[in-house]
């Protein structure tokens, strides 16, 4: 095993450069259904761990209830609430953020509207699987698709029509659906019109499960936008979120030469990354081209 580049940092303190550089091997010899498999192990224990604690401590809790007390566990008392007057007498169904993607995929493409998964689900795919509360979609949606998009989705989520049109306005980025069988969450965001949005829509990667149809299969960012994005959120939160740093590193360290390097340089000097992205190299062994 040969040893990383000077400058090198682990995803974890307790965790040692041998053994890291073991496990991404690892990781990087899987296909992606293999690593989808992985995630999903993942997000269930989570959200099975949850619930166990919940039936523990509301054991005469009726179905609704047992939904209410998980939902704002998982997600907080905001969405709890939302969904409180909503009377859904099922069991509660526990799945993934995968699932919800193909779910709203279907819906998604029957509108014809284009769309990709970003932040750490794609992320979870092209480098280190991390647990994360939702899942994020950028869409590009036009204003006459938005009653469809409403009308269309309203049958199995909760869906806000005021809450489209601020994302649609440009008075806030993005806006919520909640499924009500699994009451797992996405962020959908509404694609700007500016020349990075439309690159990474054009660049989206077709994700086909291995031995799946392929009505099964998702739109991912690809990953060096999947890059090129955290190190943008992580400028605008003045790098104060450690997850989305270690998101970026386990991208890099998994992908490897297998990057589009090139076009990771050009929009690093576009979006004025590149003193983020050269540290974000140095730290994941990468050779840096600046």
């Amino acid at each position: 095993m040969s040893s990383p580049r000077v400058g090198y940092k682990t995803q974890s303190i307790d965790t040692s450069i041998d053994a890291e550089l073991y496990l991404f091997g690892l990781w990087r010899q899987m296909n992606l259904k293999q690593k989808e498999n992985l995630i999903l192990k993942v997000f269930k224990k989570a959200a099975m761990f949850t619930l166990t604690g919940i039936s523990s401590l509301y054991p005469n809790a009726s179905p609704n209830e047992i939904r209410y007390y998980y939902v704002r566990k998982r997600l907080g008392e905001r969405v709890a609430e939302l969904l409180k007057p909503i009377t859904y007498n099922k069991a509660l169904m526990i799945e993934d953020p995968i699932y919800l993607a193909r779910k709203i995929d279907v819906l998604l493409k029957s509108l014809d509207i284009p769309y990709y998964i970003g932040g750490s689900v794609a992320s979870s795919f092209q480098g280190e699987v991390r647990y994360t509360e939702d899942l994020d979609l950028v869409v590009n949606i036009q204003s006459s698709q938005t009653q469809s998009m409403l009308e269309v989705f309203s049958k199995d989520f909760y869906i806000s029509e005021i809450a489209i049109d601020d994302a649609m306005r440009g008075r806030t980025s993005s806006f919520n659906v909640i499924d009500l069988e699994t009451t797992e969450k996405a962020d959908i965001f509404v694609m700007r019109n500016d020349p990075f949005a439309l690159s990474k829509m054009a660049r989206r990667k077709l994700y086909v499960p291995v031995n799946r149809s392929e009505s099964d299969a998702i739109y991912l960012c690809s990953p060096e936008d999947t890059v090129l994005q955290k190190l943008v959120w992580s400028r605008m939160t003045k790098n104060e979120s450690q997850r989305q740093w270690r998101d970026v590193l386990g991208v890099l360290k998994l992908q490897g030469d297998r990057l589009d390097f090139n076009y990771l340089q050009k929009w690093a000097v576009e979006l004025n990354l590149h003193d983020l992205l050269q540290t974000a190299f140095t730290e994941s062994g990468l050779q840096s081209f600046f």
